[in-house]
């Protein structure tokens, strides 16, 4: 269950562990032996740092930033290290969580390409994992999904530049405001916490109750994960466009991410070798802003 380190994680958006090896009948008695011992010890570390990670994202505080989420990750897989049983190649996570893994699968078809729709789910449910969401008044909001089998993905948005104060007088209400600038950011970590990749998108919108156009637009992504096994290529870094949903109008800045991954990023709920993510930031014609990430193809 080979993963390489990176550096420092969605989507939303996690690595698989491996794939199943086409050998697994040939394997001798010996071997079989070994490798239900190994996937004992793979469970028991995994389960330990959901069990330890819950604890760790309780500790913080309500209105912790999206830093002091990454710093409590990292700092808690530099203290506890993979065992060596997850080098094997031959073990994934389907012969570790074996009935989990089947409730993702089934999860998935259901519904979940937006990450964020995935997360409000969990919130209510908790079946396939928890989510821990901290929030500072209206300037930042980071919800951090931990699933049962270890994955991480983290969803936040937060405020760049206030809005410009408006005029206190009665204005018409075709006169031309301008919102907050917005940026709404995926990253994606596999189970062993290292942090695979971010994708984020902002933009600060003009509106006047019938119209409303993007300024401010920018958008990024950083690869964070180490080797060969995962390739990103940005295809959108940003653009806009208009959206029309049951006759209401939006404007949208997107940026768009493809990644092809050796062992499979886990997107919310399914393995998924390739992809494209997208983050997005929109706004209707009276102001509303909202954003997200979510799985195009």
């Amino acid at each position: 269950m080979k993963i390489k380190k990176s550096s420092t994680i969605v989507s939303t958006l996690i690595v698989g562990l491996s794939i199943f090896s086409p050998f697994a009948n040939a394997e001798s008695l010996t071997d079989q032996v070994k490798k239900s011992s190994d996937i004992k010890v793979i469970k028991s570390y995994l389960e330990n740092n959901v069990a330890n990670l819950t604890n760790e994202f309780l500790t913080l505080k309500d209105t912790s930033k999206l830093d002091d989420v990454e710093k409590i990750i990292d700092t808690y897989y530099e203290e506890h290290p993979a065992p060596k049983q997850m080098d094997d190649p031959s073990i994934s996570l389907e012969d570790v969580f074996p009935k989990l893994m089947a409730e993702n699968e089934k999860a998935f078809k259901e519904n979940k390409s937006v990450l964020n729709n995935f997360i409000e789910d969990q919130k209510e449910n908790s079946d396939l994992g928890q989510v821990f969401t901290y929030q500072d008044g209206d300037k930042s909001k980071v919800d951090v999904y931990l699933g049962n089998t270890g994955e991480i993905s983290i969803v936040e948005v937060r405020t760049v530049k206030e809005a410009p104060k408006q005029d206190t007088k009665i204005e018409p209400l075709y006169t031309q405001k301008e919102t907050r600038v917005e940026r709404t950011t995926g990253i994606s970590y596999n189970a062993l916490g290292y942090q695979m990749f971010t994708l984020w998108a902002e933009g600060g919108f003009k509106y006047n109750g019938t119209n409303v156009v993007s300024q401010n637009i920018d958008a990024d992504w950083k690869r964070h994960f180490s080797g060969s096994t995962l390739n990103l290529m940005p295809e959108v870094m940003p653009k806009t466009r208009a959206v029309s949903i049951e006759g209401h109008k939006y404007v949208e800045v997107y940026a768009r991410m493809r990644y092809e991954a050796g062992f499979g990023i886990r997107w919310a709920t399914a393995v998924l070798n390739s992809g494209t993510v997208e983050s997005y930031v929109g706004c209707s014609v009276d102001g509303s802003i909202y954003g997200g990430i979510k799985r195009v193809s």
